[in-house]
């Protein structure tokens, strides 16, 4: 028998009842959580890729995550009064200001790679925007724009991330200490090692022992050449402190010493060893610093005419001492430095010798080429 007509339902109703139960039976849909995608930091070598990456990123994220999550793209123009000039830095959540309203968000930084040329270190954060709070960090390698054809399972990985997981999932738990300045990226590392070479002045004076200010004598000056190898260890972002083996010769003639109207030659070899304090500010493209330490002269050899031979057996007391000023550049992997220093040792156990010279001032100038190794760890 008809159900309907044993029923006796009004015209229309039983139809009305069939549609609302599918419907009904249908599994509602999960509302559409945004994700709001600040820009990338980047060195100036990576902006490139770092656009790219930022750009392709757009474009995958509403398909990542099984669709559940839309992108708003964070603009850094005209930008509201608590948020720095070109945005934040990556390992800062956004200000909500920016996010528009989005329940997430997503930051990265972009710099070349120092252990693969020609390739780049993307590394990005997610963050819970209520609490401000970091879910998750890792990074990938890219050569080029075809690696991106892996960007839509990085970036899955990365939404997955978002749970009720009470710690954020950092992968590489110690990563790089990486500072942003100016959109370029510095990495500290524990050691730097560096050749230098270089040359300066050099005035030898005695010091007859005797008060006031006519108690020392010039005796004469000489030029030096030098080169050396220097280790520095990087004890904290402004401080360094730093060995040398700095192999000196100095070289040249001295006048009315031999007789009236003679002059004499003179050269002498030696090895000078110091321990130098440095404050220094080292940044994605220069260094600056400023230096002072003691150092131990060793004399190797000497040469020239017998007389001056004589006149200058010269072995510095310990120690002697040393400040002055660096400057750098980045080129390539290191950085092109200059020095100039100050130095300044003398004979102190031999005061009232007067035959002997007292103390001697140089000042030297170098230019030199310095590498970073062993990344430092947060």
């Amino acid at each position: 028998m008809d159900i309907m007509k044993k029923f006796r339902f009004p015209q229309g109703l039983g139809l009305f009842l069939l549609i609302m139960g599918y419907f009904l039976t249908l599994r509602p849909a999960a509302a559409q959580e945004r994700v709001a995608m600040h820009p990338l930091r980047s060195t100036a070598e990576a902006e490139e890729m770092a656009d790219l990456f930022y750009r392709r990123m757009l474009a995958v994220l509403p398909s990542s995550g099984d669709g559940t999550y839309g992108v708003f793209p964070i603009s850094l123009t005209n930008l509201p009064e608590d948020v720095p000039e070109g945005g934040f830095p990556p390992w800062i959540c956004p200000s909500p200001s920016i996010t528009g309203a989005s329940a997430f968000a997503i930051t990265g930084e972009a710099a070349e790679d120092p252990d693969f040329p020609d390739s780049y270190r993307v590394r990005l954060y997610l963050w819970r925007m209520e609490g401000a709070r970091l879910l998750g960090s890792d990074e990938t390698v890219v050569r080029d724009a075809s690696d991106l054809d892996l960007l839509p399972a990085f970036l899955g990985w990365v939404l997955s991330w978002i749970g009720e997981d009470p710690e954020p999932i950092v992968v590489y738990a110690e990563p790089e200490i990486i500072y942003i300045d100016n959109g370029g990226t510095y990495q500290e590392r524990w050691l730097y090692l560096g050749l230098r070479g270089g040359g300066g002045y050099s005035r030898w004076t005695r010091d007859l022992g005797q008060p006031g200010l006519t108690s020392t004598h010039p005796v004469t000056s000489f030029m030096s050449a030098d080169a050396a190898f220097q280790v520095s260890v990087r004890l904290s972002r402004f401080l360094d402190i730093q060995t040398e083996a700095n192999l000196v010769y100095y070289f040249g003639t001295v006048q009315e010493m031999v007789g009236p109207g003679e002059s004499g030659s003179y050269n002498a070899l030696s090895l000078s060893l110091p321990l130098i304090l440095k404050i220094s500010l080292r940044e994605p493209r220069i260094n600056t610093g400023a230096f002072a330490g003691v150092y131990y002269y060793m004399p190797i050899s000497q040469g020239g005419s017998a007389r001056m031979q004589e006149e200058f057996q010269y072995t510095a007391t310990f120690p002697g001492f040393l400040f002055g000023l660096t400057a750098g550049i980045k080129a390539g992997p290191g950085k092109i430095f200059l020095d100039g220093r100050f130095t300044y040792d003398g004979r102190w156990a031999h005061r009232a010798d007067r035959r002997e010279v007292f103390y001697r001032n140089s000042v030297r100038l170098g230019i030199g080429y310095e590498m970073g190794f062993f990344p430092k760890r947060r």
